[in-house]
């Protein structure tokens, strides 16, 4: 069997643990150093709703004097089963807003803050998950450090690992279950069992897609024994365990089941399958109705807003996988694998296909990209990392050029990763608007940009500082929720501003330009841009002077 080696100093090879901190050490310091950058998406005050909604339910249960002692509950007096959201998991917002009130965060800024650190954290746990994912299907550190150092150098899960605490939080702890999952598929032990039930429930209870975790898990452990791998009663009495511990969990960190656990989730699930929005998108310049997308839309997606590092061996790894399964079964035996590095490609290509394939057969409504998705993006990156392997160990038939195929391949590799380096630190913090070269040209016109209206916070910070007034009138682009940015001002800040609907009433227009491509007819009087990758992402015009 080849090596699984990269080459590396010595002193470095000796002492893996050190590197592998260090990293993961480095990460938490530039995490902690950034995290006050990033602008108030889109979807944050109706997560933090979420949570403080759930929270003073349990409280108003469990501790009446938490919530009476605390004006901060007052706008969130809504019963939860009275709430339109509340079939939404708050296993991660409930926490969150619990931790906010100790801490006493009284102010937007502090609050909102508070929720950026707590989202880079839960994402910094996960990246250390997929470490040990890819650590131990390569069955080397270099080869887990090199998937994470490719997770963190994704653009856009990098800056949404700050601000999304929907998306990014679950595709985290999908990660961290997926690994508790790999643990407990290979050696099936009521620990493993114990662990993998706690991850399994908790990132059902962020969002019910997770539920793809148990069933994969079951039906591998099925599958192996029936193969003879482990027997029927190990794998019974651990599987047990796991489904009755899991099942109970779910229902104890999901305040909404508590009234009727089957019922309740039942309907999460339906509504999460045909979920209630109505909006437009543009896709290759079009506007289209989310419902009305058609079936490549998550597939373009994905394609034009991972780096071409990653796509390459992904397209790779994907047929090797297949086509390795496909010859296992050719062999006799009705066997998809023939070894535990295979069945772990297995799984993590069927985690990313089954829930894509979900999508299709469900007519589930995505949109503003695919950061529903984003959760099957580790899986993704282990099969391309199966791809990248293949081609670290391939070697031309010419003996020069296989003797330089390592160094060559290496190069290219560290070129291109230093180039995503130095892109994202000069888009910063607007990584999330990163497109490679498969978008084409005229990006902006093509596809939405700067969908959670980010932006808006330098182009608020701007007025701000170069406008003494007391009071500015501010219009906002078209579907635009930019006014979230001024919860990161301080309120003498926020009193200063005004928004209006208007743009005859207003002193200044900031805008996206989402719903609204073409220049302005007063274009002219631009005053600020703000740009990222080569393109302008937000324009602030002066309309009176």
């Amino acid at each position: 069997m080849r090596s699984t080696r990269l080459p590396l100093p010595d002193v470095v090879a000796r002492r893996p643990w050190l590197i592998v901190s260090l990293f993961f050490l480095l990460l938490l310091v530039l995490g902690l150093s950034i995290y006050p950058d990033y602008g108030v998406s889109i979807d944050e005050p109706v997560s933090r709703k979420n949570g403080m909604i759930t929270l003073r339910h349990l409280m108003m249960r469990f501790n009446p004097e938490f919530v009476a002692k605390d004006p901060a509950f007052q706008p969130y007096e809504m019963p939860l089963m009275e709430y339109i959201d509340r079939d939404y998991g708050v296993a991660f917002e409930t926490p969150v807003s619990y931790l906010e009130r100790v801490l006493h965060l009284d102010t937007t800024k502090e609050q909102y803050l508070f929720r950026h650190l707590a989202t880079f954290l839960v994402c910094w746990a996960g990246c250390i998950g997929f470490y040990q994912l890819a650590r131990r299907r390569f069955n080397s550190w270099k080869w887990g450090l090199l998937g994470a150092l490719w997770l963190v150098l994704s653009p856009r899960l990098f800056a949404e690992s700050f601000y999304n605490d929907k998306d990014a939080v679950f595709m985290a702890l999908f990660a961290i279950a997926m690994n508790t999952g790999v643990q407990f598929i290979l050696r099936p032990g009521w620990t493993q069992a114990l662990w993998h039930a706690l991850a399994c429930a908790i990132t059902i209870d962020v969002r019910i897609m997770g539920v793809l975790l148990p069933a994969a898990t079951l039906a591998i452990l099925v599958l192996r024994v029936l193969y003879g791998e482990i027997s029927w009663r190990r794998a019974l009495g651990t599987t047990l365990i796991y489904v009755l511990v899991m099942t109970g969990l779910v229902v104890l960190l999901w305040p909404y089941l508590w009234s009727a656990p089957w019922e309740n989730f039942r309907q999460a699930f339906h509504n999460m399958s045909v979920f209630r929005w109505d909006g437009q998108v543009l896709y290759f310049g079009t506007g289209m109705f989310a419902k009305d997308l058609p079936w490549h839309y998550a597939f373009v997606w994905m394609g034009i807003t991972t780096p071409l590092l990653y796509v390459i061996p992904f397209l790779l790894g994907l047929p090797l996988i297949l086509t390795q399964a496909v010859r296992r079964l050719r062999a006799g035996g009705l066997r998809l694998w023939g070894s535990e590095q295979e069945l772990q490609d297995l799984l993590f290509l069927g985690l990313w296909l089954a829930p894509l394939l979900a999508i299709l057969v469900l007519h589930s409504i995505i949109y503003d990209g695919w950061r529903q998705l984003y959760f099957v993006y580790p899986a993704a990156l282990l099969v391309a990392l199966r791809g990248a392997y293949a081609i670290w160990h391939w070697r031309p038939r010419l003996p020069r050029w296989a003797k330089r195929w390592p160094q060559l391949v290496g190069g290219v590799a560290v070129v291109s990763m230093l180039t995503l380096v130095a892109q994202m630190v000069a888009a910063h913090p607007l990584q999330n608007v990163y497109f490679n070269l498969l978008a084409g040209d005229d990006v902006p016109h093509r596809f939405e940009m700067d969908y959670w209206s980010l932006s808006y916070r330098q182009g608020l910070e701007y007025v701000l500082a170069n406008d003494s007034r007391p009071k500015i009138n501010c219009l906002l682009g078209e579907w635009s929720s930019g006014d979230n940015n001024r919860f990161l001002l301080t309120p003498e800040e926020q009193n200063r501003l005004v928004f209006v609907n208007k743009i005859e009433e207003a002193d200044y227009l900031i805008t996206a330009y989402r719903g609204h491509q073409e220049e302005y007819e007063f274009q002219q009087k631009e005053i600020y841009q703000v740009r990222a990758f080569g393109r302008r992402v937000l324009s602030v015009f002066k309309l009176r002077w």
